[in-house]
């Protein structure tokens, strides 16, 4: 812990991802966004990083289950035909296409096979789903309340896409009082420039570790709790 204005923060990666007080919530691993086919695979995305993003989220997954570290499923969901998109949110999606041919009436849409969780990331009976249709997954949802409902003080956050519904989670974790923490190596994005300019912007605000180094801190917590 350090002293900041005479209060106790936390500081070492062991402290900010104590399990006792940890969730992982994992950001959108829906088919549609990590396998050809649906609006984002057909319209041109570069997907070569996803196959490691599946590997590497499956592993916090089964790292954080093993811990008891609650797992946090995030699903993005959007009405037919734009009918939970306004015209200011139409034009943010429009952007970031950047050209692609896109169907914006059909991007994670309610109902369509594409918006189910990837194999390797499926939730478990009793783990928490929260359904989102912007890119924080605090805006408008109950995660927050949730989170809060079982003690969490912080959360690591792996998933898709790096400078889109990930950053705008992590930032909105802290901008709601929990400490966060990226794992770095289990996020991705459709453009490999845009991921390398959003991780560096997020090292240089926030907190990042690996995959490897999380499961790390839960599996020498949960040691240490062992008679």
């Amino acid at each position: 812990m350090i002293e900041l204005c005479g209060k106790q923060v936390r500081d070492t990666l062991d402290e900010l991802l104590d399990p006792a007080s940890t969730a992982l919530v994992v950001i959108d691993m829906q088919k549609g966004a990590v396998f050809p086919g649906a609006a984002i695979g057909d319209s041109g995305h570069d997907l070569s990083m996803m196959p490691r993003v599946r590997e590497r989220c499956q592993a916090a997954i089964e790292g954080a289950r093993r811990n008891n570290v609650p797992v946090f499923h995030i699903r993005v969901e959007n009405l037919p035909d734009g009918a939970s998109s306004p015209a200011a949110w139409l034009r943010a999606l429009y952007t970031a296409a950047d050209g692609r041919p896109i169907d914006l009436g059909k991007l994670s849409l309610k109902g369509d096979p594409a918006t189910d969780f990837c194999d390797e990331c499926l939730p478990l009976d009793g783990e928490v789903v929260i359904t989102k249709r912007r890119p924080s997954a605090f805006v408008a949802t109950e995660l927050g309340l949730l989170l809060r409902s079982q003690g969490i003080e912080s959360v690591a956050l792996v998933g898709v896409s790096t400078g889109g519904c990930v950053e705008a989670t992590l930032r909105d974790a802290v901008h709601n009082d929990f400490y966060a923490v990226l794992l770095e190596d289990a996020v991705g994005a459709y453009d490999t420039a845009v991921h390398d300019a959003a991780l560096t912007v997020m090292r240089a605000r926030h907190d990042l570790c690996t995959v490897d180094q999380a499961v790390a801190v839960w599996d020498r917590a949960q040691g240490a709790a062992r008679p």
